[in-house]
């Protein structure tokens, strides 16, 4: 992987789309290769990461990421352990990249991860009730387990979620009710 240039990771923290396309068509790079080098839990430890992840973290607009996908940019795209885009976007409350990645294809009712963590699973984690609804809504199931055998309701227990758990075992309850079990 390379480092993405200064100039492009300025254009996109400033959302200077004009200058980002520009910048994009004189120095051609290979976006999905393109790392960023940054703190990224906030410990004082630099990591190498895919520009992509960066984006979606930092909060860089949708737009901005279309003109990256314009220019070759993979929205699809997951590491080694199956993490994706969706599910940076996911931990970070990005609806508006979550949308992005359904527009592209992207499951949102099955894991693409190793550890099979479903993007349910992923947002009962993080408590998002918002998130869950939506998910819900476009049929993941509260059923789905990982490779641990743990459900949503798990993870939200696990990380002290408790009103989110009550909540994933009534939509379980009503996800059943709706199949006749």
């Amino acid at each position: 992987m390379a480092r993405t240039p200064p100039e492009i990771l300025d254009a996109l923290r400033h959302d200077q789309q004009v200058h980002l396309r520009k910048l994009l068509e004189q120095n051609p790079i290979d976006l999905n290769e393109a790392e960023v080098v940054c703190d990224m839990y906030g410990i004082d430890d630099p990591d190498e990461i895919p520009l992509v992840f960066w984006a979606a973290q930092s909060g860089v607009s949708r737009e901005a990421i279309e003109i990256l996908m314009a220019h070759g940019l993979d929205i699809t795209w997951t590491n080694r352990d199956g993490l994706g885009v969706l599910d940076i976007a996911i931990k970070s409350r990005r609806r508006d990249l979550v949308d992005l990645c359904v527009e592209h294809g992207v499951p949102l009712t099955e894991s693409r991860r190793r550890s099979g963590l479903t993007p349910l699973m992923l947002a009962a984690s993080f408590g998002d009730k918002e998130m869950v609804d939506y998910l819900l809504e476009r049929g993941a199931s509260v059923d789905a387990t990982d490779k641990r055998g743990m459900d949503a309701i798990e993870y939200a227990r696990m990380l002290g979620y408790l009103e989110m758990k009550k909540y994933l075992e009534e939509k379980k309850g009503s996800q059943k009710e709706k199949q006749g079990v």
